[in-house]
């Protein structure tokens, strides 16, 4: 490949490797500079359908799962809901393994069989991982993959059975594996294949580009790989008009919404990001800066969305259009709402929001909204291998729920209300074991008339199953 490297922060030129994945005078993210063509290659699948725009790879090389060409859906009935004249969703869900991270796989899985590799190495908060694992395993190459102990399950049991070989650490180490070519989130390669996305919409929107794009962000990539496509389509008289770009953030981890509206030129590093949705969870974003530009160049917006906010948008995406989004795939809709709710976003927009990932890998948010939508908490935490709730469990639980109590209060509530009869000693057991599984925590010691009382309370587990 005779492609240049750009850094997309300082401008500094480097010759293509693939060894070589930032600025080594910034520390910023780099793209590659190619001379896009915009034809139309017969009997290409997936991203290969438009292989001008993306780094020259030769046919027999090129790797597919069938990514790509995903449904832009209609959605009219969330339009109703919030309020808007046009919404559209673009929907990532469906990808072979359910991510869009896909797009980005299929580049650069087909870059290391054509220069000869037989060993993927990744470190991974679980998409990337995933999704590479399953290319991989398409082109017969091997992948090692390192992953953090709070790992979506869905995402390491995907890796697991793509034949992947999977090491837990406390935290991501560079490390060699004779023969493996190394991936990275923040790689110019799985960076490139991303701009696909915004290829596709423009295409499928063909009379008439959208006002706003609405995506989610961690590193930042998706944002400027979205900047980059519109971009390189002007240059070739696809397009004239632009579209705005809108970049959505977790609250507890913002390090790109901040810089926007602080009005920095450049994105300071977060010193202890907390979001749960750990794939956006990254608090120096590599194409922070990129992503910044990309923003304030198309005349966008930055916005950060509360867990609640976000939890509120994956069942807003499934109840009134069909489709299961994992927290980070839901960013978009979250955000929109909030934008159009503060009057930032005008209601009469052709708006399209990206859905970036599949809600079947992350079984434990799913879990958790289906405890709180139905009353079927108990049966649901059975199912799921928690611990099974009989009858006298299920009774402390409901009375907890009514308000703290210490041991001899949920004993004599046990049999006035439920005519449980059991001894004080068991009482504790089974609280034992409900502080033990997280269903219920000990919030408070009295002393009265000399002796102590212990109070319990429940958890939002807890909670959420009764």
């Amino acid at each position: 490949m005779n492609h240049v490297l750009r850094c997309t922060g300082c401008g500094a030129a480097y010759s293509f490797n693939v060894e070589r994945k930032l600025c080594d005078k910034c520390g910023q993210g780099l793209t590659l500079e190619i001379k896009p063509s915009f034809v139309e290659e017969p009997g290409e699948h997936g991203i290969w359908r438009y292989g001008g725009i993306l780094p020259a790879v030769e046919r027999k090389f090129r790797v597919s799962l069938g990514e790509g060409n995903t449904m832009l859906q209609h959605g009219m009935r969330i339009e109703k809901s919030i309020g808007v004249e046009e919404l559209w969703i673009k929907d990532e869900t469906v990808e072979p393994t359910g991510s869009y991270l896909d797009r980005s796989s299929a580049l650069f899985v087909s870059v290391a069989l054509s220069l000869g590799y037989e060993r993927v190495f990744t470190y991974s908060t679980g998409n990337l991982g995933a999704s590479l694992a399953a290319y991989s395993s398409k082109a017969g190459l091997k992948t090692h993959v390192q992953v953090k102990p709070t790992i979506d399950v869905g995402k390491l049991c995907q890796m697991i059975i793509y034949g992947a070989e999977v090491n837990v650490v406390n935290s991501f180490e560079k490390r060699a594996v004779k023969g493996a070519i190394v991936a990275v989130e923040h790689d110019p390669l799985i960076n490139e294949a991303k701009k696909t996305i915004m290829l596709e919409i423009l295409l499928q929107l063909s009379e008439r580009p959208p006002d706003y794009v609405v995506l989610p962000m961690g590193e930042g990539g998706l944002a400027y790989a979205t900047y980059k496509m519109m971009m390189e389509l002007r240059e070739l008289d696809v397009i004239k008009e632009s579209t705005r770009i809108v970049g959505v953030q977790p609250e507890d981890c913002k390090p790109i919404v901040k810089a926007f509206e602080k009005s920095f030129d450049t994105v300071e590093a977060e010193a202890e990001p907390r979001s749960r949705i750990f794939d956006l969870n990254v608090a120096n974003p590599r194409f922070g800066n990129a992503a910044l530009k990309a923003i304030r160049q198309t005349d966008g917006l930055a916005v950060s969305v509360s867990e609640k906010e976000i939890f509120e948008a994956i069942s807003l995406l499934a109840e009134k259009e069909g489709i299961l989004a994992e927290p980070a795939g839901s960013l978009a809709l979250a955000g929109l709402v909030k934008l159009v709710r503060n009057g930032e976003v005008e209601r009469d927009s052709r708006i399209v929001c990206v859905v970036t990932g599949s809600g079947l890998k992350d079984p434990r948010v799913m879990r958790e909204i289906a405890y709180r939508k139905s009353n079927l908490g108990m049966l649901i935490e059975e199912l799921s291998g928690g611990i099974r709730l009989g009858s006298t469990k299920t009774a402390i639980l409901k009375l907890l729920s009514e308000k703290n109590m210490y041991g001899y209060e949920v004993w004599r509530g046990l049999r006035e209300k439920y005519g449980v009869n059991v001894k004080i000693p068991t009482v504790y057991q089974h609280l034992s074991n409900l502080v033990e599984k997280g269903y219920v925590r000990r919030v408070e010691a009295k002393r009265v008339m000399g002796r102590k009382r212990e109070y319990y309370s429940l958890t939002e587990r807890g909670e959420a199953i009764v």
